[in-house]
């Protein structure tokens, strides 16, 4: 049996366990007309119209060997719960899987250093969280740092590699191979404008009056609000930051929104541009200056913090926000997150990119010693509805409660356990959907997805191998500014020192070979 992954067993042992998963779970993925047969099937259904894991009973993961499988995730972590809903989630994967997760959950703002730590110091794990703008998938490619998923996915989780649409899989391959897996959710990327509607209300705010005409150039269509809310209320302050806002710029970085490297959506040559050095983004950051000389951002106050949560929302230090991705019932989630009700709008035409693909997936690590069971929870986690939402939402009626409709709402001890990233773990289609939202809200989100207007970038995956040295200096270079520049400190002069500084770190041989790249693989789509 041909195999794209390495053995965790030796001799006879390791057939008799493929033997048995193969008969477990069907497996065809490893014969190549059937591997074609799932890319054909692949559709846009919501993963959620399978509710069983990749195990058929108890009795055969019974038969599987006992394992451990190390995860690490971002998120609004620690809950003062989690590790009472972490059991009750070992309990299932431990019944359909013989499995238990060793779970790793880590503070947005210590995520990536911490995943650079691990990752360099060679630490055996299972499963990491990655995307364009934390854990860098692109970069971690390119360190070998994970594995190739094709072989796995066709093999040890079928079902949710054919609820993936063909063409967002290959927005994640890398020289042909896939080594992300994809969450499922909103891919159509524009930010979410949000605020909250007792201020909207009070100074005659009409959010959907600025709906998708926001841009580097248009920004002063919310000054008039900023304005008149800091003058009663100068406790809060306008909030962004450079990793939600570019995709307001309109074009698509190419190895993350920290790297060098973009290409605009509509610009048909594909020419590959130092996106700091566009007038987009000096005009945003001209914006931002402005906007701290004028008190809007309390910059005092924030300067010192690793990220802007949620939580100086519920303390009432939030104005207006622009971050995340604009979904059907994002402004339900806002008002979670924010503890009163929000109002929210497209900040511009959404576009659907490979980086909106890519923002959120799982990589199975090169050091894993199960690659196979990482794999099947993959696919049992995208598979379980009562898994999926136990994680996401904790106990069902102590963190949460279905009303007679069948909504989501509050549990009794929803405080305990509400780390509110449902797009993280799994496929966000199997949540169950939150009061207040459609009902059909997940429908709307595959119809966004599909309406979207395509990049022409999209589909293209970097190589990073070639200028991963320079790749990581100027993603020190950009660690050293960003903060700076999306609260307005950063003078003119020091702008112009920031891209003095990615120059000399490589920015221009970084750029040069991903115009290479790009001019070979649009030659094969003539």
């Amino acid at each position: 049996m041909r195999r794209g992954t390495r053995l965790t067993k030796t001799g006879i042992l390791a057939a008799i366990l493929i033997l048995t998963i193969s008969l477990m779970l069907g497996a065809c993925g490893n014969k190549d007309k059937d591997k074609d047969k799932d890319k054909e099937n692949a559709g846009s259904s919501p993963a959620s119209s399978a509710n069983s894991g990749p195990s058929g009973s108890a009795s055969a993961a019974g038969d599987l060997p006992e394992v451990t499988l190390t995860w690490y995730f971002p998120g609004n972590f620690p809950q003062p719960e989690q590790d009472k809903v972490f059991a009750e989630v070992n309990k299932i994967v431990k019944q359909k899987l013989n499995a238990t997760i060793d779970f790793k959950p880590i503070a947005f703002g210590d995520y990536d250093q911490k995943m650079k730590v691990v990752i360099a110091s060679g630490e055996p794990y299972d499963l990491a969280f990655t995307s364009n703008w934390i854990n860098n998938y692109s970069q971690n490619v390119a360190k070998g740092a994970f594995l190739p998923l094709d072989d796995l996915l066709a093999q040890y989780a079928p079902k949710s590699y054919a609820a993936v649409p063909a063409n967002f899989w290959d927005a994640t391959r890398v020289n042909g191979k896939i080594y992300g897996y994809i969450n499922y959710q909103i891919s159509a990327r524009t930010p979410e404008v949000s605020t909250a509607k007792s201020l909207a209300d009070k100074y005659g705010f009409d959010i959907n009056s600025i709906g998708g005409k926001l841009s580097a150039d248009t920004m002063n269509l919310l000054e008039p609000y900023i304005a008149a809310v800091k003058k009663d209320h100068p406790e809060k302050a306008f909030i962004t930051s450079l990793s939600q806002i570019s995709e307001m710029f309109t074009f698509e970085s190419i190895s993350g929104i920290n790297i060098p490297g973009a290409v605009f959506f509509n610009d048909d040559t594909l020419k590959v541009v130092n996106q700091f050095e566009t007038d987009e983004f000096k005009k945003f950051a001209a914006v931002m200056r402005d906007w701290n000389a004028k008190g809007y951002m309390n910059t005092k106050e924030r300067i010192s913090k690793k990220q802007d949560d949620w939580a100086d929302a519920k303390a009432g230090k939030w104005m207006i926000n622009i971050g995340g991705a604009y979904k059907p019932g994002g402004d339900v989630l806002a008002t979670s997150l924010g503890g009163e009700t929000y109002v929210s709008a497209p900040a511009s035409t959404p576009h659907l990119t490979t980086n909106g693909i890519i923002a959120t997936m799982h990589a199975i690590s090169r050091t894993s010693k199960n690659p196979e069971r990482a794999m099947m929870l993959l696919e049992l986690l995208n598979t379980d509805k009562e898994l999926f939402n136990l994680l996401n939402f904790g106990i069902k009626d102590d963190h949460f409660k279905l009303n007679d409709e069948g909504f989501m709402v509050a549990g009794p001890n929803q405080q305990a356990y509400n780390p509110q990233v449902p797009w993280m773990f799994a496929s966000n289609f199997l949540a169950y959907v939150q009061e207040g939202m459609p009902k059909t809200v997940w429908e709307d989100t595959i119809k966004l997805n599909e309406a979207a207007a395509p990049s022409n970038l999209l589909g293209f995956s970097f190589d990073a191998e070639p200028v991963k040295a320079e790749i990581g200096k100027t993603s020190a270079v950009f660690d050293e500014y960003y903060r700076g520049i999306e609260l307005g400190i950063t003078t003119e002069e020091k702008y112009n020192e920031f891209l003095k500084k990615l120059k000399n770190a490589g920015a221009d041989k970084m750029i040069a070979e991903m115009q290479k790249q790009i001019d070979a693989w649009k030659a094969t789509k003539k």
